[in-house]
C-alpha cells in the first residue's frame, strides 16, 4: 500500500491545503473565505465554527461583508448569511470590460468553436437535448455528465463575453 511519500494522489489533498491556509490567516480573511462558500443560508455559529472564531466576530465581518455586498443576510433570527451571486456575476463582467475588443473576440471565437464542437459531437443543439446514457456505454456516462457541465459553462461564459461587447 502506497504511503504519503509514494502516494501520486496526496500532493493533491485541495482541502487539507485549503483547512491549512485557512488556519494560518486572520480572521477577516478566514470569515472572508468561509463567506465564499455559503451557498446555502447559513447560520453565524456555522460561519464561526468554520472559520475557527467567536461567533461576535464572525458577525462584526459578517456584516461588513453584506454592506459591500459580497454576501446577504437572508434572515435576523437566527442571523443567516448566504452569497450574493450577482455580486459575482458584476466582478465577472468587470474583469471582461477591463479586456480589449481583440482580447474579447479572441475569447468568443474559442468558446463558440468549442460549443460547436460539442453540439456536432452530440448531435444536439444545447446539453438539455442530450440524454447521457444514449451516448456511452453504462461506465463511461460519467464522461458525458462532465462534457454537458462543460458545455453548459461554456454557453454561459459565451452569453457573458456577449453581454460585455
Amino acid at each position: 500500500m502506497p504511503g504519503p511519500d509514494t502516494d501520486p494522489l496526496a500532493e493533491f489533498d485541495l482541502a487539507a491545503e485549503f483547512g491549512a491556509d485557512l488556519a494560518s490567516a486572520p480572521t477577516d480573511e478566514r470569515v472572508y473565505r468561509v463567506a465564499l462558500q455559503l451557498y446555502e443560508p447559513t447560520r453565524v455559529s456555522d460561519v464561526a465554527k468554520r472559520a475557527d472564531c467567536v461567533p461576535d466576530t464572525a458577525r462584526r465581518h459578517l456584516t461588513c461583508l453584506v454592506e459591500i455586498g459580497v454576501i446577504e443576510q437572508i434572515s435576523d433570527s437566527p442571523a443567516t448569511y448566504r452569497r450574493n451571486e450577482s455580486y459575482f456575476e458584476w466582478r465577472k463582467r468587470s474583469r471582461l470590460e477591463q479586456l480589449s475588443s481583440s482580447q474579447l473576440q479572441e475569447r468568443l471565437t474559442e468558446l463558440t468553436t468549442h460549443e460547436q464542437e460539442f453540439r456536432e459531437q452530440y448531435s444536439a443543439e444545447r446539453p438539455d437535448d442530450v440524454d447521457a446514457l444514449e451516448h456511452a456505454d453504462y461506465n463511461q456516462a460519467e464522461d458525458v455528465w462532465m462534457d454537458l457541465s462543460e458545455w453548459e459553462t461554456v454557453r454561459c461564459r459565451i452569453r457573458r463575453l456577449e453581454s460585455s461587447r
